[in-house]
């Protein structure tokens, strides 16, 4: 419960600070101390970078497809999926207008929360609720939040977010999967058991 109620907290704590101008301010400063150096390279990593999330997203979905894991690719299709939609209901009943730093932000759609930062965080959480019993899961939680880390610095260096709208993205699909977690019967939530992991998918296929 506290998954679900500490990100809630925060997310309305964000919604109803987002207002102030002194805020505003002290975020405009981060995102232009993030661009103190326009460099054409790290564009295009920031830009590959955030076409990363729908990627990896649409590849885990089609891998439990292939593998015929229904219930698992149930959940995790409401989990990203959903996290998305919720997203985008946040962004209308808010109604955050972006930054508008610099010309590389031509979006002009709602900027609170971050698209991109929920369905990144949501990958992440997600993946670590299936993944919670597998050996896999320090590498998962470590390189999982990094991935999310660097989607919401990309999201903010090319001028699409400020700070506080990446921070209410992570918390809104944490939010999410949390209370799926506890919608969905935990016993099929894994990829450990049977034949789930693609450690025990690469033994029988290459060692029996």
């Amino acid at each position: 419960m506290l998954g679900i109620l500490l990100p809630l907290i925060l997310f309305v704590a964000l919604a109803d600070t987002i207002s102030n101008s002194s805020w505003i301010a002290l975020e405009r400063t981060m995102l232009w101390s993030l661009r103190v150096e326009t460099e054409s390279m790290l564009s295009q990593f920031a830009v590959w970078c955030s076409m990363l999330v729908t990627v990896i997203s649409v590849c885990i979905l089609c891998y439990l497809l292939y593998r015929q894991q229904w219930r698992t690719a149930l959940f995790w299709l409401c989990s990203v999926s959903g996290a998305a939609m919720m997203c985008n209901i946040m962004k209308g009943t808010i109604q955050r207008a972006r930054p508008e730093l610099w010309l590389d932000a031509p979006d002009t759609s709602f900027g609170f929360p971050s698209g991109h930062a929920t369905h990144s965080m949501a990958i992440v959480i997600t993946l670590l609720v299936l993944l919670r019993l597998s050996s896999w899961h320090k590498v998962v939680l470590l390189s999982g939040f990094l991935f999310a880390a660097l989607v919401g610095l990309s999201r903010m260096y090319l001028g699409y977010h400020y700070p506080s709208d990446i921070v209410a993205g992570w918390m809104v699909a944490l939010c999410w999967v949390m209370t799926l977690r506890i919608i969905f019967n935990q016993n099929y939530l894994t990829l450990q058991a049977g034949q789930d992991t693609v450690l025990h998918f690469l033994h029988k296929k290459f060692l029996l």
